[in-house]
């Protein structure tokens, strides 16, 4: 049997830290963006809108006391009748006030005058424009009806704009409010009907003006929380083109389009504005920064951004007194709940695990919580475990948009799959626009189409010919029909091994033609194969189940089995394999397999293999890897007169370092660069022991969702009868759904 290569990362057709649950994938980063952020885009709204410097003649919105003389409020304040100050010249600061973005103060000022002058007409029009501004837009627009005071045009499109974000507040709130009650088909008709008024306003005000300039800002608010992220994106880029200069208020939904469109480093540029126009922002901000450097690739800004968020967002917000108990700070638990997402993005899997876990003890009916340590049990390969964990976020919120999606997830990777295709389906129609069941949703369409796969392997061979010749090559393609409902599909094989040896070239081909089921973890499969103009028929026979979390086994049969030696098949011999495998995986960062196998060749041969594998992940970083894997083997053969290399015993440790670099990422487009570099103990007897080495450097490309490649080069060099035998080699690879 041919040395095991003890580099092999190009076998999977993908590195091996791609094989396991990638939790960075968008399907949760991105649930950020759905409408469940409404009443912190109000805030935004609101607060944003009044962000202003602190008042030199007011300091902290102080006023002075209401029976102060008129020189309290300023030397440019005449007295006035009755000991009061001038209501005129109180009025005119008011307004300067409210102009200044001070409404509250203003407001306060305004009733002082009216309570001795109700019939100040600047002081009237000063109340019924701060209370617009602080949002009262109900009570504004009764007072304005009630005293019609004569506004300017322009103050009446102003009124009529403010009575338009008071529909856009309200059908905020309706968003939220019936999405806290999983009605998600009615959350968006109060805000289509205010994006109504706001595009009748458009054609109504005047080109040019405030109101029409405010309006359209107001509109980028609505669009974003509909989740029109093109038509924010359009709409922005229109007001750069004609100059115009955006508040801080209406940047933060551009830059939630602008991630959702998949460009995060426009996204955290303009998040980065709104923090720095006022560090009080909502919350929804300062994550959506946070996710943008991510998304860039920026681990070490986005690592800076949430030690600054889990600093400064306390556990409580206040107490009413010492006795009371503390009322606690909802924010508290997002910036918990990042920081476990946040160790699954640096493949930090048990620290995202222990915090979930945390968490969860400290609030265990939180479904929020739950479906994030159900989360981190998925991303640790814990499928069974973490379905259990989902089942308890399923019974108190069953409704819930993130347990449905957690349930639809984790049916995939059980290979649950009617559950998964109901779940993912019922998903998909009722949200098209959410990226992660998007994503979803096209994962399991993809099973409805053909795959195709290949691997392909060239080597040249110095000093030594008893096992690869002078120069060998092999490749093996595959086309694999579409999945039946019930978890089968047939699958079509082309093989070819050929080797240049002293007595001539020997090849061998052969095609195979098979069926498959995997269902629930469970896989079986059968094939007959065969070579070109020979009726000799093989059959390839294999069950493997996972039992539990942690442990598989594996059988196998083979007739004329490709593992019989390229010599023997220039014999006319062939070998039929048994074969059995046991692996054991504790987590993501530890697995151990035992492989038992038995190659019994027509000449009488019996060769008999064991080989146990122990790999541990030693380091893991956003974009490292690396696993360091010893291994130990052992076969033995039956002393027959044969052509091909059959040493009686042959035994080897073997330790091999095999590191992954992903290089560049943009989101499903990826280059990762793999490194693996092996040393041996080889005996052979007859031939005493002998050191071997393997190095091996390759690429893989994630070219879409659906489409890698892989390839590299690689050097060898091992004992083979006392003889040393130097190859180097270069293999490419290639995987798709068509």
């Amino acid at each position: 049997m041919q040395f095991p290569r003890f580099g092999g990362w190009w076998k999977s057709g993908r590195p091996r830290h791609l094989l396991y649950a990638r939790v960075r994938a968008g399907c949760h980063r991105l649930l950020r963006l759905s409408t469940c952020s409404g009443l912190m885009a109000s805030g935004l709204l609101v607060a944003l809108t009044s962000a202003v410097q602190a008042d030199a003649r007011f300091p902290e919105g102080r006023l002075p006391p209401i029976d102060a003389p008129a020189s309290a409020y300023g030397k440019d304040v005449r007295a006035g009748p009755g000991g009061h100050p001038n209501a005129d010249d109180l009025a005119g600061i008011a307004e300067r006030q409210r102009q200044k973005g001070h409404p509250g103060v203003a407001l306060q000022l305004a009733e002082r005058v009216l309570m001795y002058a109700p019939s100040n007409p600047q002081a009237l029009k000063t109340k019924i424009s701060s209370l617009s501004n602080l949002g009262a837009y109900r009570r504004a627009d009764q007072l304005r009806r009630r005293h019609q005071p004569g506004w300017p045009d322009e103050v009446s499109a102003r009124f009529r704009a403010d009575k338009a974000m008071s529909a856009i507040h309200n059908g905020i709130f309706e968003q939220a409010r019936h999405q806290r009650r999983h009605r998600y088909a009615q959350d968006d008709i109060a805000l289509v009907q205010a994006l109504k008024k706001l595009n009748a306003n458009l054609d109504a005000f005047a080109v040019g003006s405030e109101a029409r300039r405010r309006t359209r800002f107001d509109r980028l608010v609505v669009l974003r929380q509909l989740r029109r992220f093109d038509e924010v994106i359009s709409a922005y880029e229109a007001l750069r083109r004609a100059s115009v200069t955006l508040p801080a208020y209406a940047k933060a939904p551009v830059a939630d389009a602008y991630l959702a469109r998949q460009r995060p480093e426009e996204a955290a540029a303009l998040y980065r504005q709104v923090l720095d126009a006022d560090s009080s922002a909502p919350l929804a901000v300062k994550t959506g920064y946070y996710y943008a450097l991510i998304e860039s690739e920026d681990y070490a800004g986005a690592k800076r951004q949430l030690a600054r968020l889990n600093a400064r967002v306390p556990t409580w917000r206040y107490r009413k007194n010492q006795t009371a108990s503390p009322i606690p700070n909802w924010e508290r638990s997002e910036i918990d709940r990042l920081r476990v997402r946040d160790a699954g993005y640096r493949h930090h899997e048990a620290l995202a695990f222990k915090r979930a876990t945390v968490l969860y003890r400290a609030a265990p009916r939180n479904t929020d919580i739950i479906n994030a340590l159900a989360t981190t049990e998925r991303s640790r390969g814990w499928y069974r475990q973490a379905q259990a964990t989902i089942e308890l976020a399923k019974a108190y919120s069953p409704h819930d948009k993130a347990t449905r999606l957690n349930i639809a997830e984790n049916a995939q990777a059980l290979e649950a799959f009617p559950r998964w295709q109901t779940t993912s389906k019922a998903l998909a129609e009722e949200f098209p626009s959410d990226s992660a069941v998007r994503r979803n949703r096209l994962e399991w369409l993809d099973r409805q189409h053909f795959s195709i796969e290949g691997q392909g392997s060239f080597g040249r061979s110095h000093g030594g010919s008893a096992v690869n010749g002078s120069q060998d090559g092999d490749y093996q393609l595959r086309l694999n029909s579409p999945w039946s409902a019930g978890g089968y599909r047939i699958y079509a094989e082309q093989s070819y091994q050929w080797g240049d040896y002293d007595e001539g070239v020997e090849r061998h081909s052969r095609q195979s033609l098979g069926v498959e089921r995997q269902w629930l973890r469970r896989h079986w499969w059968a094939a007959l194969s065969g070579e070109p103009l020979n009726e000799d028929l093989g059959l390839d026979l294999g069950w493997s189940q996972w039992v539990g979390d942690h442990w598989q086994y594996q059988l196998r049969t083979q007739t004329q089995s490709p593992e019989t030696p390229l010599r023997a098949e220039r014999a006319d011999l062939d070998g039929r394999l048994y074969q059995t495998q046991l692996t054991w995986r504790q987590h993501e960062s530890r697995d151990a397999t035992l492989t038992l196998s038995a190659l019994d060749i027509s000449d009488g041969n019996l060769r008999r293999d064991v080989s146990v594998e122990l790999a541990q992940r030693v380091q893991a970083s956003a974009h490292h890897q690396t696993r360091l894997i010893g291994s130990l083997s052992a076969e033995h053969n039956r002393d027959v007169d044969a052509d091909y290399y059959n040493p009686e015993h042959q035994r080897t440790a073997g330790i091999t370092l095999e590191h992954d670099w992903l290089t560049w990422r943009r989101y499903e487009r990826a280059l990762t660069q793999n490194l693996s570099l092996g040393a041996a103990s080889e005996w052979e007897s007859g031939f005493g022991g002998a050191p071997g080495y393997e190095v091996s450097y390759g690429h893989t490309w994630q070219l879409t969702r659906t489409w890698s490649i892989n390839y590299g080069i690689g050097w060898e060099s091992h004992a083979y009868a006392g003889e040393r035998e130097k190859r180097w080699y270069g293999q490419f690879g290639f995987e798709g759904v068509l």
